[in-house]
């Protein structure tokens, strides 16, 4: 019943929408303020253009200045709007993580950069300064993990092989991305060399 009513909503909202150009208003002064680092007028911006519409581009903006508000629960519910909306973009399994990680949800961090490494492998255009921020991100996990090596279950409710075997695999990923970016990049100079 649940799903129906949360379809209901979202059928509401489409065909609902009493003025768009207000929505679209509150949007781009949540947007300035977001930018002039005037968080909380931007989230009040930001919720009312939510109410009005709930344009996914709202979410994202919305759940950043979430994360800088450390309200990262409420962070973590846009993220989980906008993976519903779009599964297969990376970027927003990186910033719920960041979130996962504020709230000491180390096994909800781990899975959500190994979704994050995933989807960014499919992905055709691929940003390499993220995976420099997974990278020291998982590397700060592993050093977090070793230091409650003996409370970890009691703590995070996961045993500590599990989360060191997480981490170990996404580290591997990377270290195989990097070394086909590398491969590629070698073989397109050396077409580059053949042309001139």
């Amino acid at each position: 019943m649940k799903w129906f009513n949360e379809s209901a909503i979202k059928f509401k909202n489409i065909f609902s929408r009493a003025n768009p150009k207000q929505e679209l208003l509150n949007f781009r002064k949540g947007k300035k303020l977001y930018l002039s680092n005037q968080l909380s007028e931007a989230l009040f911006y930001f919720d009312n253009a939510i109410a009005l519409g709930s344009d996914v581009k709202f979410f994202k903006l919305r759940a950043k200045c979430l994360q800088k508000l450390n309200r990262h629960c409420q962070a973590i519910e846009d993220f989980d709007q906008l993976i519903e909306d779009n599964p297969l973009e990376f970027s927003n399994y990186y910033r719920r993580a960041i979130s996962k990680k504020a709230i000491a949800d180390l096994k909800g961090q781990i899975e959500d950069i190994t979704a994050c490494i995933y989807y960014y492998k499919k992905n055709k255009n691929l940003e390499n300064s993220i995976l420099k921020n997974i990278e020291t991100d998982l590397i700060d996990a592993a050093n977090y993990a070793e230091s409650v090596k003996n409370s970890i279950i009691s703590i995070h409710n996961v045993p500590y092989a599990e989360i060191k075997n997480g981490i170990n695999e996404c580290l591997r990923q990377i270290k195989k991305i990097r070394l086909q970016d590398n491969r590629f990049t070698k073989l397109k100079n050396n077409e580059m060399l053949l042309q001139s």
